[in-house]
């Protein structure tokens, strides 16, 4: 699998069948990574969104195919249990993106969170799938991060910093079975994500 975007592909390489992609950001920054994967691989591809972002997604021409699987905004412990059972129902091979870590983080205990998504990369590694999933780090402390990176084979982190009154956005692969790498400048404009030059 690749993203579509391609120096990030040179970076990573050919994400295998049965890996799990965590992407530590601030906010929703980088779900234009996300979907520029879906994108890519639009044929086999599904999207656990909540109806809002169905609804933002369908907006978007590339994605008529996009298969979804939709739930409702309050998460309650039976919602994730209809998550795990659905996943577990998806074909080998296909990318699956999860787009609700943030709003779990809201109604759950972070240990709850980690509990369900080590399930579902557990169940993307048996059932030879490609997991991406996109969390807020500034919602979890240090070691529940590291716990999450664990779990995840390949982690991709994006930062930002203020310099001379601009916010300079980064991109860098923390953690993959190729090594990591530096920061790079990520550019994201219309939707259009860029990386650029290294950054320091």
């Amino acid at each position: 699998m690749k993203f579509g975007i391609p120096k990030l592909d040179r970076l990573l390489g050919e994400i295998n069948e049965g890996s799990v992609v965590l992407i530590e950001t601030l906010g929703n920054l980088g779900e234009e990574i996300v979907i520029e994967a879906l994108k890519k691989n639009s044929d086999k591809s599904v999207a656990f969104v909540t109806k809002r972002l169905k609804e933002e997604l369908g907006k978007i021409p590339e994605l008529k195919d996009l298969k979804y699987i939709v739930f409702g905004e309050d998460f309650a412990p039976q919602e994730l249990f209809k998550i795990t059972y659905q996943l577990r129902q998806i074909l080998n091979g296909y990318l699956v993106a999860l787009f609700f870590l943030q709003p779990l983080l809201v109604y759950h205990p972070p240990e709850t969170v980690y509990k369900f998504f080590s399930e579902v990369s557990s169940i993307a590694h048996d059932n030879k799938l490609v997991l991406i999933a996109i969390l807020d780090k500034r919602l979890i402390d240090e070691r529940t991060l590291a716990m999450f990176e664990n779990v995840s084979t390949h982690v991709i982190e994006i930062g930002e910093e203020l310099e001379k009154f601009r916010v300079i956005r980064g991109i860098r692969i923390k953690k993959s079975p190729r090594g990591s790498s530096s920061f790079y400048e990520l550019v994201i404009k219309d939707g259009k994500v860029t990386i650029g030059e290294p950054l320091g």
